[in-house]
């Protein structure tokens, strides 16, 4: 004896027949400028905190310019005279200030420190430390191991900074990251490193 099928529900389309489940929608799809630390940080923002790092660095560029105007404010002034030869010097009629000379040539070298010291504090120790500079935090990116997503350590961002000058070659390294695929400058690739997106903070 043939069993009668089950009633359709009230309001059914019996036409219709049962509703196949939902299809499994599979992962989000994924940059392929997206690292396992995050998103790959675009080159123009990369640009932007290297800018951002380099007029940091040039706050040591008031002292040394103060220095060189000092320096040429206090030497004497050594006119040259047509009744000498082309060899001779007339007398000098200002022997200028020995001690703006010497407050020039100080405060150019305390410049030329200054500019040092801030490159070596923002570019390695607070950025192997951390992972950004002054620059990489304002723009909201961070410099991590390729393989641990990890500061690289100040040694390592040291080093990193020299092999810059692998870089600097025509700029071609400075440029590399427009069209590689983890954006890595040639110093990157040497230290296995890459520049991420974070969210920025104060």
């Amino acid at each position: 004896m043939t069993q009668a099928p089950p009633p359709v529900p009230s309001g059914a389309d019996p036409a219709a027949g049962w509703a196949a489940p939902g299809g499994y929608a599979g992962p989000p799809a994924q940059s392929r400028f997206d690292g396992p630390w995050g998103p790959l940080a675009p080159w123009g923002t990369r640009v932007l905190a290297m800018l951002i790092d380099s007029l940091v660095s040039l706050i040591g560029l008031v002292p040394y310019i103060g220095g060189i105007i000092l320096f040429v404010v206090g030497a004497p002034d050594s006119r040259y005279d047509d009744d000498y030869s082309a060899f001779e010097y007339a007398p000098a009629p200002d022997p200028g200030s020995p001690g703006l000379m010497v407050a020039g040539v100080v405060l150019v070298v305390l410049g030329l420190l200054a500019m040092l010291a801030i490159q070596l504090w923002n570019r390695c120790f607070k950025m192997g430390r951390t992972g950004q500079s002054i620059g990489k935090k304002a723009m909201g990116i961070r410099l991590v191991d390729e393989h641990s997503g990890r500061p690289i350590g100040a040694g390592m961002a040291f080093v990193r900074d020299l092999a810059h000058y692998l870089d600097g070659a025509a700029y071609i390294g400075y440029l590399w990251p427009l069209w590689d695929d983890k954006r890595q400058t040639f110093a990157d690739k040497i230290l296995n490193t890459v520049v991420v997106e974070v969210p920025k903070t104060p």
